[in-house]
C-alpha cells in the first residue's frame, strides 16, 4: 500500500514519537475512533458557549461523516487522528481535522493543514474551514494566513485565498 498524506499530495511522511505520519483511507470500523475523537472536541468547546446538544452533534456527524474523504492519521500502525477534506470545483473545505491528545501541538496538524493549501494552491483554489468557537486551532489558522469571513453561534467560518501575483 502506497502511503500518502494529503490525497492530493506526494509528500514524504514526517516523523512524530519514533514513528512515521501517513494517511490511510477510513474504513467501516473507524467510524466509532473518528466519532469519539469528534465529540470530544465538539463538547469541550461548545459546552464553554452554551451551544452543547448531544441529539444535534450526533446528527451533524452521521450527515457529515463520509468514509471516501475521510483519511485515518496514523504513527506507524496506530490512529492517531483524522482528517476529512472536500475538492469541490471552486474551492477545498477542510472538514474536519482531530488528533488524539497525545500528538497533539507536535506539528503534525500544521503539516497537513500546509499540505492542503500547496495542494489547493496547485489546483487553483481557495480553502475553507469551520473552526468552534473557543477552539485553541483558530490561532494555528490565523498563523497559516486563514482569515476570519463569518460567524455563527457555534462557529467562524475562515478562509485561506491563492496569494496573488
Amino acid at each position: 500500500m502506497k502511503r500518502k498524506t494529503i490525497p492530493c499530495g506526494g509528500k514524504k511522511a514526517e516523523k512524530a514519537q519514533g514513528g512515521k505520519i501517513w494517511l490511510r483511507p477510513a474504513r467501516l470500523g473507524d467510524y466509532a475512533f473518528a466519532l469519539t475523537l469528534y465529540l470530544e472536541g465538539a463538547e469541550k468547546h461548545l459546552s464553554k458557549i452554551g451551544q452543547w446538544n448531544r441529539p444535534r452533534i450526533l446528527l451533524k456527524f452521521r450527515q457529515g461523516y463520509k468514509l471516501a474523504p475521510a483519511r485515518i492519521i496514523c504513527v506507524g500502525d496506530k490512529p492517531i487522528g483524522w482528517i476529512q477534506v472536500a475538492n469541490f470545483v471552486d474551492h477545498m473545505h477542510l472538514r474536519q481535522l482531530h488528533l488524539i491528545r497525545e500528538f497533539r501541538g507536535q506539528g503534525i496538524g500544521t503539516r497537513l493543514i500546509k499540505e492542503l493549501l500547496q495542494c489547493a494552491h496547485a489546483l487553483g483554489k481557495p480553502v475553507t474551514l469551520d473552526v468552534m468557537h473557543g477552539n485553541p486551532a483558530r490561532l494555528l489558522y490565523l498563523r497559516l494566513g486563514f482569515r476570519q469571513k463569518s460567524q455563527n453561534a457555534a462557529t467562524r467560518q475562515m478562509i485561506w485565498r491563492l496569494p496573488r501575483g
